[in-house]
């Protein structure tokens, strides 16, 4: 059994918006109407022959007409034709847009014949249409129920309970995806209500059927590579966001695969990226410094320091570049030792320390990594040359080769 959603129900539909406060009594306080009153006259007539009455008047939408002949029925039976004429009274309400009258009718009606579904479907809208979703979940529970392969319920039902914070919300939108299994929308929602109640990385498997669904849709690629990266799925990542790259170049789509190779500890990949960002923008000092530290993650000092002066050379005295620079000196000291079987620090690679010692000296002068700049001095002071070693080592110098592109 199910009907139309009309303009109310649509609105349960759409995206969450600000709503009216909740209140916690959902029954109106006043159940009564000016038509009670026609319980304490006799009907006078054969019940059926009035519900007829006000049903041709109701088939011919005269509902002004139809409306004392159905309240007749409803306040002087109790049985089958009650239940007829208070469904028929609940449609001329709403279909009037009678929100108060509505309420009304379904809740009396509902006391005496709590199972109706059409009531419920009703006072389920206009509850939600009122901002009072938790009132509407009850009547939404009722509808799901009495069809639970009606998909306007359940995802209804399901928006529902995300509305109030109720991890149920998962469990029915599965549901929905499952009776519209190629209805991406719905597959996002689902992954949207995983996400929010499950964590971060939650909606993982979610995005990637979406993907593998319709591998060709940039925006299902870009989404579950994003998801991956997050997750730390990063292999996972590129295969979807190359995709994206190969047909809708952005700064975004560099950034996430960069990320995602950088995490493979597939360096040369990532500068690849970060290179191609720069052609789109030249200017993009932040993405040198990316460039400049994957170099240093593959030992390449030389090419590391380059675009750390070519920072430096586009936005002079920034404080970031500065630290990327004493980051590089301090990373090539136990790299050199390595190199040159050396158990010990020696007094040039104090001074290599004393350089970056200095960069960081520099870092301070920018008040947005003043903080930052300074904390690396502290850590960094025990290891930089004594006034003794300075006089005990007065005209040694950094002479090593592998040090060659500190002293060129």
């Amino acid at each position: 059994m199910g009907f139309a959603f009309n303009g109310y129900a649509q609105d349960l539909l759409l995206e969450e918006e600000e709503q009216p406060q909740e209140e916690n009594n959902c029954i109106p306080e006043n159940l009564t109407t000016p038509w009670d009153s026609l319980a304490n006259k006799p009907l006078n007539q054969d019940i059926r022959l009035v519900y007829n009455f006000g049903y041709e008047y109701f088939k011919n939408q005269s509902y002004k007409e139809a409306l004392p002949y159905l309240w007749k029925v409803y306040l002087h039976d109790s049985s089958k034709y009650a239940r007829a004429a208070v469904r028929k009274i609940a449609d001329i309400y709403y279909l009037r847009g009678n929100v108060d009258s509505t309420l009304i009718i379904c809740y009396r009606g509902l006391q005496q014949f709590p199972d109706m579904i059409r009531l419920h479907y009703y006072a389920g809208a206009l509850q939600n249409r009122l901002g009072k979703f938790r009132c509407a979940i009850p009547h939404f529970e009722k509808l799901v129920e009495s069809d639970s392969n009606n998909v306007n319920y359940v995802k209804t039902l399901a928006f529902l309970y995300f509305k109030a914070d109720d991890e149920r919300a998962v469990k029915y939108q599965e549901r929905v995806t499952q009776l519209e299994p190629d209805n991406l929308e719905e597959s996002e929602r689902y992954a949207q209500y995983m996400n929010h109640f499950y964590g971060e990385g939650a909606d993982l498997k979610i995005r990637k059927e979406a993907y593998l669904k319709d591998p060709e849709n940039v925006d299902l690629a870009y989404k579950y590579a994003k998801v991956a990266v997050n997750s730390g799925a990063y292999e996972d990542a590129i295969e979807p966001i190359s995709k994206v790259i190969e047909k809708k170049p952005t700064k975004a789509a560099y950034l996430l695969r960069a990320e995602a190779y950088e995490s493979l500890n597939k360096n040369f990949k990532a500068i690849n990226d970060y290179k191609a960002i720069l052609k789109m923008d030249p200017k993009d000092v932040d993405i040198m410094l990316r460039i400049s530290v994957n170099y240093r993650l593959e030992n390449e000092f030389s090419k590391a320091e380059y675009w750390i002066k070519k920072a430096l050379a586009t936005k002079p005295g920034y404080g970031l570049a500065y630290i990327t620079l004493g980051e590089l000196y301090e990373a090539a000291v136990p790299y050199c030792q390595q190199q040159l079987k050396r158990k010990k620090t020696a007094y040039e690679d104090k001074l290599v320390y004393q350089k970056a010692y200095e960069a960081y000296k520099k870092a301070e002068k920018d008040p947005a990594f003043r903080s930052k700049a300074r904390k690396k001095q502290e850590i960094i002071k025990p290891f930089i040359p004594t006034q003794e070693d300075v006089f005990m080592h007065k005209h040694d110098k950094i002479h090593s080769p592998c040090y060659q592109w500190i002293i060129d």
